[in-house]
């Protein structure tokens, strides 16, 4: 069947034309037709809906549409609804029993024959939503306590024999049981037979640990396999080729996505894993996530990239970069997924998602995925945490519907704002945090460091640091990168002094260390200082080289009184097209 719904063409506050567009059935055409503003909705534990179980389909109704009104204000495209958070359904199903967590009991319906999940998509779709179902493939409870009242229809009463009780005290089906693999099937079929969904979502529950307890299974379907970890990320590869075909065989325009935990695999497991070192998708939950984008058993993977730009356990840019790669040249559209939840329930102000710099670090990854190559959008968990702070609520409305991406105080630096806009896009600069971008303000020697690091896309790992550039400073990582390959020096032995204004001299004489290194310049100019700027004899001697190469090649020029003014202290704005020049030269 072919089905036509309104998609939203907008992305990180860029606005397009609201058209219909055919739904598409691989992720390439996907990122080429719309780009995905995404949120999850969670109904376990009643999280985003219903906000109250009740079986009263009045109730029920009325918090389906106050949380689509959230979602249209808010400006999101598509929503990930939740419709089976664990061996249940948010609507009527032949395979599950009524959730819990809608009516407050398994297995009771809600009254007058109501359905939540024809309701949202109807409704969604009304409104110009993309809705997609979903479900958590293998968890049958989510809680020790939830196995003490199962309705006679749960999976676990019907078919004892796929159940596995793992050490978390919850209940699953057991990947390895080919049989429990067909209920997972049949249960998303029922759901795209029976409704004009847009996709089938499934959540990283998929092994919950090494922990568990499946010998029995290991020895009765091993077959060739000597380890067990190799058979379990076969059994769960199974599963997801398995979904993929038997979806797109129901319904080609059926939309197929996973979100996995971001880390696949660290660079010390594996020679093609991330630079990181965080729970691993591939050793700790048997997810071969990188497989199923290379051979394209997904149209869409969105990652849990629920870190802070700068973690080093798990840096939120090394990993979106990692999930850019690994998607390149392939037929599967990638979106980043955001614990915008980290901005809503921080309470230590010292951590980068408390208050403001909460607000800024969302700010900045939003930018880093507007310059992925090959993103075809984000998804935002979740939409509950978003509505619970006025402040973040309105910082997500602004950031998806406002006009384009332009600083309130932009127009004060018009002959800066095309380097403004084109660096910020590239995730290289960021605004203060209130939505200005502060261009007369000075620049210190970190921040110019970082931006010069961001800009040359530079990732090598570092040793120490200046004595002065400790753990917990938004710069750590990049003054040290640049440190160790030579774009920046100390002072006084191993001091920075990152808070100190950075100079001209300076600045051109670290812009020119990052050229040659990246062979774009030579090592050495020709150009005469002296005949060039009348006070060239104030140039410190250690900067003279640099600023003449700079001067030669336009980067940093002199002012109208003839003067190079090497003590000169640089503003944002100054910044940013000096940047701009230099991002010429090196793309």
């Amino acid at each position: 069947m072919t089905r036509t719904i309104k998609a939203i063409c907008v992305i990180l506050g860029i606005i397009c034309t609201l058209s219909s567009i055919p739904r598409q059935g691989r992720g390439n055409a996907l990122a080429k037709e719309q780009e995905i503003k995404g949120v999850w909705v969670a109904t376990l534990y009643s999280m985003d809906f219903p906000s109250t179980p009740s079986v009263d389909a009045k109730a029920l109704k009325k918090m389906a549409a106050s949380l689509l009104e959230n979602v249209e204000k808010l400006g999101f495209n598509t929503i990930f609804f939740q419709a089976r958070p664990a061996g249940d359904a948010l609507y009527p199903s032949q395979i599950y029993p009524w959730s819990r967590y809608l009516t407050g009991t398994e297995g009771k319906a809600p009254s007058d024959g109501f359905d939540p999940l024809e309701y949202i998509v109807s409704e969604a779709h009304k409104k110009g939503i993309l809705v997609h179902a979903w479900i958590n493939p293998y968890r049958i409870t989510a809680s020790e306590k939830d196995s003490e009242s199962l309705s006679d229809a749960s999976i676990a009463k019907k078919h004892p024999h796929l159940v596995v009780k793992h050490t978390d005290g919850k209940l699953y089906l057991n990947p390895g049981e080919p049989e429990s693999r067909k209920i997972v099937i049949d249960g998303a079929l029922e759901i795209v037979r029976g409704y004009e969904i847009d996709g089938i979502h499934i959540d990283d529950y998929f092994y919950p640990s090494s922990a568990f307890p499946d010998s029995d299974t290991f020895t009765k379907y091993g077959g060739k396999f000597s380890d067990i970890g190799d058979w379990r990320r076969d059994n769960t590869t199974r599963l997801v080729k398995e979904l993929g075909e038997a979806i797109k065989k129901e319904d080609p325009d059926v939309l197929f996505s996973v979100s996995p935990s971001g880390i696949w695999a660290n660079k010390s497991s594996n020679v093609h894993g991330s630079d990181t070192s965080g729970k691993q998708a591939y050793y700790d939950y048997y997810a071969d996530t990188r497989l199923w984008v290379k051979e394209e058993l997904v149209d869409i993977i969105i990652p849990q990239v629920y870190w802070n730009i700068g973690y080093r356990t798990a840096d939120f840019e090394v990993v979106s970069n990692w999930w850019n790669d690994t998607v390149k040249d392939t037929d599967v559209a990638l979106c980043i997924g955001q614990g915008l939840y980290k901005a809503a329930e921080e309470t230590e102000p010292t951590s980068p998602w408390y208050g403001k710099n909460g607000f800024e670090e969302l700010e900045k990854q939003l930018s880093l995925i507007n310059s992925l190559d090959n993103a075809s959008g984000f998804v935002q968990y979740r939409l509950g945490s978003i509505l619970s702070s006025a402040t973040l609520s309105e910082f997500v409305s602004s950031a998806l519907q406002s006009a384009p991406l332009i600083f309130t105080d932009i127009n004060d630096h018009p002959w800066a704002k095309d380097s403004i806009e084109a660096l910020y896009k590239k995730g290289v600069i960021s605004g203060m945090g209130d939505g200005t971008f502060g261009g007369f303000r000075q620049v210190t020697r970190a921040d110019f460091a970082l931006m010069l690091v961001r800009l040359s896309q530079q990732n090598v790992p570092f040793v120490e640091n200046f004595s002065d550039v400790t753990e917990d400073k938004y710069f750590y990582k990049e003054v040290g990168v640049a440190k160790v390959l030579g774009f920046v020096t100390g002072r006084d032995g191993n001091i920075f002094d990152p808070s100190g204004f950075i100079t001209r001299e300076d600045m051109a004489t670290m812009v020119w260390r990052v050229l040659v290194k990246e062979g774009r310049i030579k090592g050495e100019s020709n150009f005469s200082l002296a005949s060039k700027f009348s006070d060239a004899e104030q140039i410190s001697e250690y900067a003279r080289l640099a600023v003449s190469a700079m001067a030669e090649k336009k980067i940093l020029n002199g002012y109208e009184t003839g003067e190079f003014k090497p003590k000169g202290l640089a503003t944002r704005a100054e910044c940013a097209c000096i940047l701009d020049r230099v991002s010429e030269l090196l793309y």
